[in-house]
């Protein structure tokens, strides 16, 4: 029964993903001091494909062949540097998003620039509008976003999903740009290039009050 129990736990442990009880990300509405706002979020992870999912994918080996030979210690360890790692790719991707929201407030072409990836695969999808591909037209399209100016944005009810090099948020953006208000049901895929997580894909669609 001992020996049930110990595997029993170290097992468990690796289907327990982190969940991040808060995320900060920025609000400013126009002629309003910048202030922080807190968004609870929750968030899982797994992967592989890149040097950190490649570590994932070794320890979750370790792991097996640690219960299979009934090492119960060592697998415990084992389970804790996956869900030490797990977490930490989930609060990089929650930092990457909360980068784009600011740049998104900042009206500054120059800051959403620096939260793109680069690659034929960037592809952004603004509300109401269709399909936009390639770095260079993503960046247009947000060149005339941005003209506008500064905008007011509220982000709630964040979940995060990172595995391997690759990470989906979702989230609801709450959009004052002075002269419209609306509600927007986002989608935002990140990459992880060159040890930097970037937003390559943002899906906006106007959100709707009942189902």
């Amino acid at each position: 029964r001992a020996r049930i129990l110990a595997r029993r736990e170290a097992t468990d442990g690796t289907a327990r993903r982190p969940t991040v009880k808060r995320a900060s990300t920025m609000k400013r509405h126009p002629g309003a001091p910048w202030r922080r706002v807190h968004t609870r979020c929750t968030s899982e992870s797994g992967g592989d494909g890149t040097s950190e999912g490649n570590v994932l994918e070794r320890l979750r080996l370790e792991l097996s062949a640690a219960i299979d030979e009934e090492e119960y210690d060592k697998a415990a360890l084992i389970r804790d540097e996956i869900n030490k790692l797990s977490a930490t790719a989930v609060m990089q991707v929650l930092e990457a998003n909360a980068r784009f929201y600011q740049a998104f407030q900042s009206g500054s072409l120059g800051a959403m620039g620096k939260v793109w990836g680069f690659g034929d695969h960037v592809r952004v999808i603004h509300p109401g509008a269709g399909c936009i591909e390639g770095r260079n037209e993503v960046m247009m399209s947000w060149e005339h976003v941005l003209k506008l100016g500064k905008y007011g944005i509220e982000v709630e009810d964040v979940k995060v999903h990172a595995s391997g090099s690759f990470a989906m948020v979702t989230c609801v953006e709450y959009v004052n740009s002075g002269p419209t208000t609306g509600k927007i049901v986002a989608t935002n895929i990140f990459e992880k290039q060159v040890d930097e997580w970037r937003i390559i894909h943002h899906h906006g669609s106007p959100g709707v009050t009942t189902l």
